[in-house]
């Protein structure tokens, strides 16, 4: 029987599992095993997901500190498998960089900003909106349910605005002021859609990517971690929500 050396490249890896261990790459897109309506992306799901920190975990246990680079290409998707992927980025050991190449939008607006360097391909736009919501169960857990979704309607702002705080046009403005910007662009809007310039100047991405150098193709790619970005991200994550309704 013979054993696959460490790095080795197989086709089969990348096409079937999004990873490729030869150049630290992973690529988030569509499962391939998604069964949905044809020609449909099912966007982030628990396949997606699951698939993610796997890939995240081979890849760290090859080499705790070379850099990840990670192809971002999804329409967005649910919230606890997007907010999995976003966890997964920032306990991750590994520099990382998010290159969206499609689109950043709803739920993949969000999992990039806990990424060490996230870059934007044009004519990629970055979407941001509040979210769809479907609740179908007994009457008193519905209640329960939209308590849930208010919470993570508050999580979603509250990451947005920890990125615009720290870098972008609004940086100077306080957290407060933030968020009612971000909330008055979807009140009128629904979904505010930004170029990927656009997108650098508001502070939601670090960099427009325009290429490859040919000579270094590595060089755009996070070098270390983004330790305060991560920590702050975290606290984000950890900080109590409270959500003022009376259920009868």
């Amino acid at each position: 029987m013979s054993m696959r050396k460490l790095g080795d490249h197989f086709l089969d890896d990348v096409h079937n599992h999004r990873i490729n261990r030869n150049n630290f790459s992973i690529y988030i897109g569509g499962d391939p095993t998604h069964m949905g309506n044809e020609g449909t992306e099912p966007g982030v799901e628990y396949n997606m997901a699951d698939r993610f920190e796997l890939n995240l975990d081979i890849l760290s246990s090859l080499d705790k500190a070379r850099p990840i680079l990670v192809n971002m290409s999804s329409c967005g998707g649910e919230w606890e498998e997007g907010m999995k992927m976003f966890s997964a980025i920032l306990s991750c050991p590994n520099p990382i960089t998010v290159l969206a190449t499609k689109h950043a939008r709803s739920m993949t607006s969000l999992i990039p900003l806990a990424a060490d360097r996230f870059l934007i391909r044009p004519p990629a736009t970055y979407m941001f909106h509040r979210g769809t919501y479907a609740i179908e169960s007994l009457d008193e857990e519905v209640e329960t349910e939209d308590v849930e979704r208010r919470k993570a309607g508050e999580m979603m702002l509250r990451i947005y605005v920890a990125r615009l705080k720290a870098q972008g046009k609004f940086s100077a403005m306080s957290e407060g002021r933030i968020k009612e910007v971000l909330k008055e662009g979807m009140r009128n809007k629904i979904n505010v859609h930004l170029t990927a310039d656009e997108a650098v100047s508001w502070g939601f991405c670090d960099d427009v990517f325009l290429g490859y150098n040919l000579e270094e193709k590595e060089d755009f790619r996070a070098t270390k971690v983004n330790v305060d970005r991560r920590y702050k991200m975290m606290e984000v994550l950890r900080k109590p929500i409270k959500v003022d309704i009376k259920i009868s």
